[in-house]
């Protein structure tokens, strides 16, 4: 494979059989499956190795909706790797129930079910430097890790165990896996990367049913041309959307946009602190609902212990899917940071001191990971108890065209994201079920905030997540969604979406390993058809 820089390629066109337009988990994930296949696979990424103020810039958005506590100059990254250069390795796949049409959810209901995903999700696990990946989220968790399950269960009729699995990078096994160092492993001679590539517009044949051309312009703002037979998008969850609505010269309201359906039914996951434990009296809940060291076929996983919402209950009081977990958050003085830099060989003088002024505190941990297989003690500042809820689709939460343009003519996405009052509803359920929850298994339950309270008339404390997702949904009706049940873009012969933009309901999980099982598929499909 060659990573080689627009700017120093001489050809004013380049042709492949597959372009894949993006460099994150769906890209790079692409480009990996279908190495040393028949295909010549180019991929475009508007990046280089490192973020650049330039490639930030082009990121500006128009927020005229729901305000938003991430700031996507840095959620949305332009760099070999795309957004996994920032993500923080939580992963899990969707539910059943998240697939399937529910009475109560509007416009909820995908055109495949979660065994169509399942089949993928072991080759995505290992895309993603997962020990697992199906099967560690409810009860079969146990016996994955080899342990018993805890003698007094939680009330299964309200809410659920839940598991989390953490990704590790095979070269820092303190750090989630970051796609663009382990580019340069995908050593076919059938794929090639061109950084600074920035796609400006996809040209279509007159009646806008199939791909043409491709214009990219490199880091100056030269245009090249590049031709493919198929053409995957996957720039994320706004820039799919976006890229769409702007390539507008031939089809006036964009490609693949015939029912206005492009951009709209943009989600994301809400999520907050909705309690506060004591770091002292919570040590007991701690262990139970906190960190797991699992032995797996690749070696050591972390897996994170949780709460979530039983699908009766969703069903019977009309909520949507949610869960919570504890998050400690650790003092400025906690030594494991600096044991890691340690580790790492760039310890500096302040790591030092903090690693020799906690030798009981390390030896402790050095037990708990050992022996109990279980997270780290750590010194913390505080211990809040989180929470993350499902949207339901909305065609007016949407991303259209702004007024301004960037500096290569693009115009910037002007983001409409819409919050509903049967999320916040969700959300104080929950949390008062989870708190009486940790009252009857004999821990001290967490100290709600005010807001969360079923009484409240306070306005939610929830933000975004940095999750967008659903702007170019799957859909079998094409007057309902952007692309097909393979991934294929309606009414367009040779142009596929790939990333969380197509998922049609967004679950309360984390996207990453479904968004890579989904291009794993997809990557199965396009060398089937090839």
């Amino acid at each position: 494979m060659h990573i080689d820089d627009l700017s120093t390629v001489r050809d004013s066109e380049l042709t492949a059989d597959l372009c894949i337009i993006g460099s994150g988990p769906a890209g790079l994930t692409l480009a990996a499956e279908l190495a040393g296949s028949s295909l010549r696979v180019l991929v475009l990424e508007s990046g280089g190795r490192e973020l650049t103020p330039d490639g930030d810039a082009l990121n500006d958005i128009e927020n005229v909706g729901a305000a938003r506590a991430q700031p996507y100059r840095n959620a949305r990254n332009r760099i070999l790797g795309g957004s996994s250069h920032t993500w923080s390795g939580r992963c899990a796949p969707l539910d059943e129930l998240d697939f399937a049409r529910r009475s109560w959810v509007p416009f909820s209901g995908w055109p495949i079910g979660s065994s169509e995903v399942e089949p993928y999700l072991d080759r995505a696990a290992a895309h993603l430097g997962l020990g697992y990946g199906a099967g560690f989220t409810g009860d079969r968790f146990w016996e994955l890790a080899d342990r018993n399950p805890p003698a007094q269960e939680v009330d299964r009729r309200w809410v659920r165990p839940y598991f989390w699995q953490i990704s590790k990078d095979p070269a820092d096994p303190f750090d989630s896996k970051r796609f663009g160092p382990h580019a340069a492993e995908i050593t076919a001679a059938n794929v090639r990367i061109l950084l600074n590539a920035t796609v400006t517009h996809i040209d279509t044949d007159p009646d806008g049913v199939r791909v043409e051309a491709l214009r990219v312009a490199d880091s100056a703002g030269n245009e090249r041309v590049v031709r493919a037979t198929r053409i995957v998008l996957a720039t994320g969850g706004i820039e799919n959307a976006r890229l769409l609505l702007a390539s507008n010269r031939i089809a006036p309201a964009g490609v693949g946009n015939r029912h206005d359906v492009v951009g709209r039914y943009l989600l994301d996951h809400r999520c907050g602190v909705v309690g506060m434990l004591d770091p002292h009296s919570s040590a007991a809940a701690r262990d139970r609902f906190g960190k797991y060291v699992v032995k797996t076929r690749g070696g050591k996983h972390t897996f994170l212990h949780g709460l979530a919402l039983s699908p009766d209950l969703q069903a019977d009081e009309g909520l949507l899917n949610c869960a919570l977990w504890i998050q400690e958050v650790p003092a400025e003085d906690d030594p494991w940071e600096s044991v890691k830099n340690l580790l790492r060989g760039h310890m500096n003088l302040h790591d030092a001191r903090t690693v020799a002024s906690n030798p009981g505190l390390l030896l402790s941990g050095a037990k708990r990971r050992l022996i109990d297989h279980t997270g780290l003690p750590r010194k913390l500042e505080q211990v809040e108890l989180r929470c993350m809820v499902e949207q339901a689709p909305n065609p007016d939460s949407r991303i259209s065209l702004g007024d301004t343009v960037d500096r290569l003519g693009l115009p910037h996405p002007r983001i409409d994201w819409k919050t509903s009052a049967q999320e916040d509803t969700t959300v104080r359920r929950a949390a008062a079920l989870v708190a009486g929850e940790f009252a009857r298994l004999g821990y001290t339950p967490p100290a709600l905030d005010e807001w969360v309270r079923e009484a409240s008339s306070l306005p939610p404390r929830l933000t975004d997540w940095a999750h967008p997702t659903g702007a170019t949904r799957m859909s079998a009706d094409p007057r309902t969604g952007v692309v097909d049940r393979d991934c294929r873009v309606h009414g367009m012969e040779n142009l596929y979406i790939a990333g969380s933009s197509v998922f049609p309901t967004n679950g309360h999980a984390n996207p990453t390993l479904t968004i890579v099982a989904l291009a794993v598929r997809l990557a199965e499909r396009l060398r089937r058809t090839a």
